[in-house]
């Protein structure tokens, strides 16, 4: 029975298995029906997505292809009107072609017709002509031969009565040749070199061409014609023949050696070198007490803080003991010469406006707090002349000179300090020393055994800054004068500036520096572009420190300088312009004449290498950039001296060679700035024609040498500027006072004048001038600065009958001019 129900309940066991499994069966076919029912219901739903996309689609394309066939429609449109309007302008540009060329055709063959009845009119008008001129031509060789016959008799007797007053001129001189090599002595040292003395004048002449100049002038004949009256007092008084005015200029005019001329001129040199050194002595000693009295009162620095202040005391300490080296007078070794290098370049940086410090005003007035300045001079000490040998080398002292510019740049108490306490005295001279040893053969030599290039470079650096420290300095001084003059009353304080600044600027005038700047200039011509053209900066640096010394005696108003004889004395407080005199001006016209000259020789060797020769102004001529500044510095310097003092002017400039120099200065500036017209060049332009009106306001003299010299001569090309300066107003003003100074009361120029130009030109611009009232101040170009006032009705008398000239007059004269040229041919 056990058995029987284990088995029932096993079977009943599998049975409830079996039922298990076939409900599985069952759920799981389900599932998957219901999955599969799901699955068709997506598929169908994409299908009909499909479908429906589809479509959209089509009727995007549709339209899209409705949109550009009527796109289309619109562009040809467009292009068939665009094609329309192209022909029908070709239409039009071809018909006024063919009417523009028949008014050709038919113009050409006008002008072919009125060429050819010109032509036989010309050729019948020469024919007739050339009958008149073999007339003419038949009378005048005839009455030129009678007349040379006559003429070289005159010329026979009046060398005969002028060669006892003949010596051996420039020009014989010139042509002077050597003897064998055995005989090395020249044929002139066997001859007395003699000059000639005008008695009357007490003026040296240097050649026959300056003694004929000479007896023309005005002054001579005043001079003669007082001493003719004088000795005809007791007689009976009668007008002076012509043989009797040659016979006292025989008179007067002997003949004198060199040697006595050359012992005459050292005894006033000696004598003027002596004055100014006993001068310049006397203003050193006063200058030094007062420095002395200022460093014991201001002994006591002001206190300031800045942000390279621990690194200034440091670089101060390091060059103090570097210094200390040289106490026992052995110059400086390698180590401590890098090292002072190495600092006084950082000094350099930390000064730099325009490098990384932004706040080196401050930095300046601590580098004076810590006593910087003191330390500067010593450094600049080791050159002095008691140091033989010198203690450092110039490219040292160069730096220093240089760190001296940074720490003094646009700081006026900084300047001022330098003053008071006379260490500007210690520049003023190194500048005069490094001058004098300054030579000349030594810079343009290449190879030189003395001295290397790099000496040389440090040298001419060395001078370059000292000159331009010295002028940025007098610049802020000449800037606190202004200052002082602007207060209605001076106070004791700027009475004590201006008593300073005087003392400063007549040392700097006596010590010799005007003197060593002029035997620079006198020698400094074919120098400018040697030496990596270190030369021009250290010219114009020159030329500057004397435009500021210059600057110092100028009032506080521009005047006319007319008239100024009697206050010479108030506008050269410090003798400046006085001592300037006797060097000829520092001998500038000896520097431009030489450099423009040298830069003439290189355009003339060029265009020969080149196998092309220019023989006249209108060639092409280049000129440095720094030439002209020079030249442009140079002639501001000329016409602010011609403002200040124009007597001395124009004696200076009416010398004879410095004349000769003038107008060939004047001559190629002109040219040169007539073929190129630029900024630089205009203002250059403007200058020279500022000082030739200088040159011959109210002188004579000098206007009859403006119209010497090869043609076309500096009249002419004054005449034959640009023709702007003949109708602008602004540039009228610049040139016609100029033509009026050069041109009135004086015939020869007038006449010279008015074959270039119409006169009725100047004589509008003089009745323009009268009706204006008003008066610009400070302008050097204002027609009242440049003639006086009180002749400008009488110059307007003087040309307004002569341009009422006809034209027959002046056809005329043309005529007797050219049948005067077909003779001399």
């Amino acid at each position: 029975l056990l058995k029987a129900k284990k088995a029932g309940d096993e079977d009943l066991k599998g049975q409830e298995i079996a039922f298990i499994k076939l409900l599985q069966q069952e759920n799981r076919r389900q599932t998957l029906k219901e999955r599969y029912q799901k699955e068709e219901q997506f598929k169908q739903y994409l299908e009909d997505e499909r479908v429906r996309k589809h479509d959209e689609h089509k009727q995007r394309e549709l339209a899209a292809e409705n949109r550009r066939k009527e796109l289309e429609i619109l562009r040809q449109t467009r292009l068939n009107q665009m094609q329309e309007k192209w022909k029908t302008k070709e239409r039009m540009i071809e018909q006024h072609l063919i009417e523009k060329r028949k008014q050709k055709q038919t113009a050409a063959i006008a002008k072919q017709k009125t060429f050819q009845q010109k032509r036989a009119e010309h050729v019948a008008y020469l024919k007739t002509t050339t009958v008149e001129l073999k007339k003419k031509l038949a009378l005048k060789q005839e009455e030129g031969t009678r007349r040379h016959v006559t003429q070289i008799e005159e010329i026979r007797r009046k060398a005969t009565e002028m060669s006892v007053l003949r010596g051996p001129s420039a020009e014989d001189q010139h042509h002077v040749s050597p003897t064998n090599d055995n005989n090395k002595t020249t044929t002139s040292e066997d001859i007395i070199a003699t000059r000639k003395c005008c008695t009357i004048c007490n003026i040296l002449l240097a050649s026959d061409l300056h003694l004929h100049t000479h007896l023309r002038g005005t002054r001579h004949n005043q001079l003669l014609v007082e001493r003719l009256n004088q000795r005809n007092e007791n007689r009976m008084k009668k007008q002076a023949t012509q043989e009797d005015i040659d016979t006292f200029n025989t008179e007067c005019i002997v003949t004198v050696t060199n040697d006595d001329i050359v012992r005459q001129e050292m005894a006033f040199n000696r004598e003027r070198k002596h004055t100014m050194k006993k001068r310049a002595k006397k203003l050193r000693l006063r200058m030094t007490q007062r420095s002395t009295a200022y460093e014991a009162e201001n002994a006591q620095r002001p206190y300031l803080t800045s942000t390279h202040k621990a690194r200034i005391q440091r670089f101060l300490n390091e060059l103090e003991k570097s210094l200390n080296t040289t106490t026992r007078k052995e110059p400086l070794n390698t180590t401590n010469f890098l090292a002072c290098q190495r600092i006084l370049t950082e000094f350099v940086k930390i000064f730099d406006i325009h490098g990384y410090e932004k706040d080196s005003p401050l930095e300046q007035r601590v580098f004076f707090s810590l006593n910087g300045y003191t330390t500067l001079t010593k450094l600049i000490e080791l050159r002095a002349e008691c140091h033989k040998p010198p203690l450092a080398p110039e490219s040292l002292i160069a730096l220093t000179v240089s760190v001296y510019r940074a720490a003094t740049n646009n700081n006026v108490d900084n300047a001022l300090y330098i003053l008071n306490s006379g260490k500007i005295l210690i520049l003023v001279e190194s500048l005069v020393r490094h001058l004098t040893g300054l030579k000349i053969d030594d810079l343009t030599t290449s190879n030189n055994d003395h001295q290397s290039e790099s000496e040389k470079l440090a040298q001419i650096d060395l001078v370059t800054n000292l000159a331009e420290i010295l002028a940025s300095l007098i610049t802020m001084y000449n800037s606190v004068m202004n200052d002082i003059r602007k207060h209605e009353t001076e106070t004791n304080e700027d009475k004590l500036i201006i008593s300073r600044l005087t003392d400063f600027i007549s040392y700097m005038a006596n010590i010799a520096i005007l003197d060593r700047i002029a035997a620079f200039f006198r020698s400094a011509r074919a120098i400018v572009n040697t030496t990596k053209s270190r030369i021009p900066d250290m010219i114009t640096h020159l030329l500057n420190l004397l435009q500021q010394m210059i600057y110092f005696s100028r009032p506080k108003v521009y005047l006319p300088p007319f008239g100024q004889s009697s206050k010479k004395s108030v506008n050269d407080p410090a003798q400046v312009l006085s001592i300037m005199k006797t060097t000829n001006f520092c001998e500038i016209f000896s520097l431009l004449y030489g450099i423009l000259i040298h830069d003439t020789d290189n355009n003339n060797n060029n265009n020969n290498n080149n196998n092309q020769t220019m023989h006249d102004n209108n060639s092409p001529i280049t000129l440095h950039e720094k030439t002209l500044i020079i030249l442009n510095n140079s002639l501001i310097l000329l016409n602010t001296i011609a403002i200040l003092d124009l007597d001395i002017f124009q004696t200076i400039l009416g010398e004879e060679t410095i004349s000769l120099q003038l107008r060939h200065v004047a001559n190629y500036i002109l040219a040169y700035c007539h073929n190129q017209q630029t900024t630089i060049n205009d203002t250059l332009l403007h200058q020279i024609i500022l000082l030739i009106g200088y040159y011959s306001v109210l002188n004579q003299d000098n206007q009859c040498r403006l119209a010497f010299g090869n043609r076309p001569t500096v009249l002419q090309q004054l005449s034959c500027l640009p023709f702007r300066y003949f109708v602008e107003s602004k540039y009228m003003d610049i040139l016609f006072p100029t033509l009026i100074a050069c041109s009135f009361d004086c015939e020869a120029t007038r006449t010279i004048l008015q074959t270039e130009m119409s006169l009725d030109l100047i004589v509008n611009f003089i009745q323009i001038k009268l009706t204006e009232t008003k008066m610009t101040n400070e302008d050097i170009f204002a027609f009242y600065m440049r003639f006086p006032r009180d002749e400008w009705n009488n110059a307007l008398k003087y040309y307004r009958p002569i341009s009422k000239l006809t034209t027959n007059q002046i056809e005329s004269h043309d005529d007797e001019e050219k049948e005067n040229i077909e003779i001399k041919s």
